[in-house]
């Protein structure tokens, strides 16, 4: 069946097709829908955004330029974001990457685009599971199926120990299934900044855990006879600015000052003068640079869907999805080794789960404030863009910016590989999202002329912790509850050295783990030594709370259908409004379950983001990633069926 995008205009909408899909069977396939911009504000009054665009049968969108002007592109309807100036953002509107057909696609991935691991692996070769439908006594619990659950339970499960894993949506629809695939111990703050915090041992403990994370990986890929695309190649670090900028000199010291640390806690590093990446052939010049040796790179998803069939065939392993976790608390006393304790697990359907141990791997611990407040929040983005086979060299790049540019390549078919290219981080739900995939495409063509076609673009989050460690182990005043969180943009060897740490601190006298200082959730002196940085964060978070005193629409007939945003009337609570693909309108609390924020419309991923602290939900109020809970309430008949349906209930 031949598709096309939609206008405005068109007769036939998505959500009709939809429907002739489902009846047809074809509940897969997918359907470029109307692309929307954000909703933001000018200086003057607030007004809604909606920003969508209608391509010419004839004209590849996704074989330009990122200019504008290079798109036989027409906006349909526009308003201006936070500017005074008229500016348009052009997006890549491919079946693979707008929002997919299937009405429970938010139970699958955290975001309308698909990433490109779907492109060998899609969401129905995931193992399935059944929902918890009793109570269940089991030796450990663990809340989440990413790379950190899952894992988790493969080392605890190897070791003989009774596991029950639950997740709220499906397996790996959290961010380990948005993510870019690196497996590197060239940790993303850098060795000498990290030594600032922690002193040089532990730099080297933090080194040499991802270090073992990322070949950890590539063993249980060999054991399991997983076919993973895991490989060595080397990881390269480069100036952002090219040859002859001034600040190009300050970044390459900046570079030799990080090689020498790394020599120093016993990487194989060394600094390049010459070094050029084979296949950059664009006329911007940022030769030289440090290289790493002995670095990894993966499929992600097709290697944790061959570790969960092989957990399922276990005996002493379960794993009950769509069961949303609402309470994880700590029962009894136990004192001096006298009495016991045990953790209580309740689910939103009405179940109890009783472990001797429990693990929320949920990216974020699912609780008030504690670790949270030590831990920033951000979006990060990629494109998957053709390069001809054997055109770019098969490395790991990054350049040295705040908000780095981040580079590997990944199988697409006989003819081309996918450039997977990563950055233009931001605070979730505080800046523009649609610029983002434009500001890639950008940096990439200038870069590799060689460059083809975009086939996917995704956007995940990123859990940074302040003083650069992730939080593993025991929640604070806990004994049985660990938490694994604060990835620092390296959540894949971070979850996997989780499992080991976690499995070794649940053996207790019996296992010793010298990484588990460095990782406490407890820990007090590199918080301290982040104080004036945590201390920034928390102001700047408070202030998010302005968003009570605003609106991003004044009227609903200002969005376009596809698009949401934030209606505050004087004498009601802020409303998330949701205009579908038919005109109709699906309402729920603007307040993020958590903490009482206010949410923004993200556009990119059509979703509810609240500034705060990153919960975020998608465009039928499904929770998709915490600290909250709880999905947004409906406030209308609407969303009431859309999120029923979204969740399978309907």
């Amino acid at each position: 069946m031949a598709l096309k995008i939609l206008s405005l205009s068109s007769r036939t909408t998505a959500r009709a097709i939809q429907r002739k899909l489902l009846t047809k069977q074809s509940a897969t396939s997918r359907l470029p829908l109307p692309v929307c911009g954000d909703v933001i504000r000018p200086s003057t009054s607030p007004i809604a955004v909606a920003y969508m665009h209608t391509a010419s049968p004839r004209t590849n969108t996704t074989t330009s330029s990122s200019s504008s002007s290079s798109r036989n592109l027409s906006p349909r309807l526009q308003f201006f974001p936070r500017y005074s100036q008229v500016s348009q953002f052009p997006l890549v509107a491919t079946m693979a990457t707008i929002a997919s057909s299937n009405p429970q696609h938010s139970m699958q991935t955290s975001g309308a685009a698909d990433s490109v691991w779907v492109h060998k692996v899609p969401y129905d070769q995931y193992p399935k599971f059944h929902t918890l439908d009793r109570d269940l006594e089991t030796d450990v619990a663990i809340i989440g199926a990413g790379i950190s659950g899952i894992t988790t339970a493969y080392e605890l499960v190897r070791r003989g120990k009774n596991v029950v894993m639950l997740e709220a949506r499906d397996v790996l629809s959290g961010e380990t299934g948005r993510t870019s695939g690196h497996l590197t111990n060239d940790l993303d703050d850098g060795f000498v900044e990290i030594a600032k915090k922690h002193g040089e041992g532990g730099a080297k403990i933090a080194s040499e855990s991802h270090a073992w994370a990322r070949d950890r990986i590539g063993e249980i890929a060999q054991e399991l006879g997983i076919e993973c695309e895991y490989r060595r190649l080397p990881a390269y670090d480069i100036s952002q600015f090219p040859v002859g900028h001034e600040k190009h000199d300050q970044e390459i010291s900046e570079l030799k000052q990080e090689t020498e640390m790394q020599k120093k806690i016993g990487m194989h590093t060394r600094f390049d003068p010459n070094l050029k990446v084979k296949g950059w052939s664009g006329s911007i010049d940022q030769r030289g640079g440090m290289v790493v040796d002995n670095q990894a790179t993966f499929h992600p998803t097709q290697y944790l869907v061959g570790v969960l069939n092989w957990l399922k065939q276990q005996p002493n392993f379960q794993c009950y999805t769509r069961t949303r976790v609402t309470s994880v608390a700590e029962k009894g006393v136990e004192v001096l080794g006298l009495g016991h304790k045990t953790v209580e697990i309740q689910t939103e359907n009405g179940h109890t789960v009783k472990a001797e141990n429990a693990v929320e791997a949920t990216c974020v611990p699912l609780q008030k404030l504690s670790v949270i407040t030590e831990l920033e929040f951000y979006r990060s983005y990629c494109i998957a863009i053709r390069v001809p086979k054997g055109s770019v060299e098969d490395c790991l790049l990054y350049d040295n910016a705040e908000e780095y540019k981040y580079v590997r390549l990944t199988a697409c078919d006989d003819k081309d590989d996918y450039l997977v290219v990563g950055g233009c981080d931001h605070k979730v739900g505080q800046e523009e999202t649609t610029p983002r995939y434009a500001e890639l495409e950008q940096w990439t063509r200038e870069r590799f002329p060689q460059a083809g076609k975009i086939d996917y673009q995704w956007s995940g989050q990123i859990f940074e912790p302040v003083d650069f460690m992730g939080f593993i182990g025991k929640n604070q005043g806990c004994d049985k509850i660990y938490i694994v969180t604060g990835d620092s943009g390296d959540g894949l060897t971070h979850g996997t050295l989780a499992g080991k740490l976690i499995a070794d601190e649940i053996e207790g006298n019996n296992v010793t783990n010298d990484w588990a200082t460095l990782y406490a959730p407890n820990r007090k002196g590199s918080i301290l030594k982040s104080l004036p940085s945590l201390i920034a964060h928390d102001l700047q978070i408070n202030a998010q709370y302005k968003r009570f005193l605003q609106t991003d629409i004044t009227d609903i007939e200002d969005l376009a259908p596809g698009c949401g945003g934030v209606l505050n009337p004087k004498t009601k609570k802020p409303m998330a409004v949701y205009k579908d693909e038919d005109g109709q309108v699906h309402t729920y609390s603007a307040l993020c379950p958590h903490l009482k924020g206010v949410v923004c419309w993200n556009s990119a991923e059509k979703s509810f983001d609240c500034p705060v602290h990153g919960s975020r939900f998608s465009k039928e109020g499904i929770c998709v990633s915490g600290p909250a809970k709880a999905n947004l309430s409906p406030m209308d008949k609407g969303g009431e069926v859309d999120q029923g349906i979204a969740v399978g209930a309907e």
